[in-house]
């Protein structure tokens, strides 16, 4: 009896771990392309579509977004980087 109780708390750990919405959709590590200017972040894959100007930087999504406080604009770019959380099972198959 003491077994079933033990495996279904573990289970129910397990299962929460698995789907509550835990980590960032975009890592904070992704690096991406910042245009000082227009204080804009911009996904590396986007590059060619954006309008940038000369004064770009490489840094990571974290910095972009947190410390220089610089906006998504680009459409192509809010596909690629998105805010928010998710959950690690849809981390996983993505």
């Amino acid at each position: 009896m003491r077994k079933k109780i033990v495996w279904g708390i573990i289970t129910v750990i397990v299962l929460a771990v698995l789907l509550l919405p835990l980590v960032d959709k975009t890592s904070g590590t992704t690096r991406v392309i910042v245009d000082h200017t227009n204080k804009e972040i911009v996904a590396p894959s986007c590059y060619d579509q954006a309008d940038l100007t000369n004064w770009i930087d490489e840094m990571s999504f974290g910095n972009a977004l947190h410390e220089l406080e610089y906006d998504i604009r680009d459409e192509c770019s809010k596909k690629y980087l998105q805010e928010g959380k998710t959950s690690v099972l849809m981390r996983i198959f993505e």
